[in-house]
């Protein structure tokens, strides 16, 4: 058996080439022979340092969940203690914070192939409410005085346009409509103190 810090290292080596291939190709594209040419492993390596391929799958998932809510958690972290709330929507909306394209196709291909795949389905789901979460208690943190449902209806809008915004990243000069996003964000969130 491998020495726990190198069976971590050729894990990580793995899924970031598999990353790379699902961004290419989909997840139904990537072959693992093109895996482990991407990694420059034996391919039989791949099922000794992740498994078959739906484990591979649900590994590239949880990697890319575990780092995407690093990120966000990293992002709140670093919020004022006042106007937190117009911060944070600064922030989502910006071509600085957007996704990589990489990452972008990741989660693209990642949400297809999960209409088929039950485990993989639950666990993007579960890192999606997480991230409404997050909005969801600014947004309430910022109108106390807002009802949940309300909130809830809120947070699922910005969550919505921000990643709607974030996948059209790729397509250039995104600027302008990050900008009118960001706008319409703030005066979406605007209306739960009224």
């Amino acid at each position: 058996m491998a020495r726990p810090s190198v069976t971590a290292e050729r894990r990580e080596e793995i899924l970031a080439a598999f990353a790379r291939c699902v961004a290419r190709d989909g997840v139904e594209g990537a072959s693992l022979q093109q895996v482990a040419d991407a990694a420059g492993l034996a391919r039989a390596l791949l099922r000794h340092h992740i498994g078959n391929r739906e484990d591979m799958i649900l590994a590239l998932a949880e990697r890319f969940c575990r780092q995407s809510m690093a990120e966000m958690d990293a992002l709140v972290e670093l919020l004022p203690k006042k106007k937190r709330l117009e911060k944070l929507i600064a922030v989502l909306f910006t071509t600085t914070y957007a996704s990589s394209s990489q990452e972008l196709q990741v989660a693209a291909a990642l949400i297809n192939a999960a209409a088929s795949r039950p485990a993989l389905k639950k666990m993007l789901r579960h890192w999606y409410d997480g991230f409404e979460d997050v909005i969801a208690l600014e947004l309430q943190t910022a109108y106390p005085a807002a009802k949940r449902a309300a909130v809830a209806e809120v947070a699922t809008a910005i969550v919505g346009m921000a990643f709607s915004v974030d996948s059209l990243t790729p397509l250039g000069k995104v600027d302008d409509l990050f900008q009118r996003s960001q706008r319409a964000a703030l005066r979406l969130a605007a209306t739960l103190g009224n």
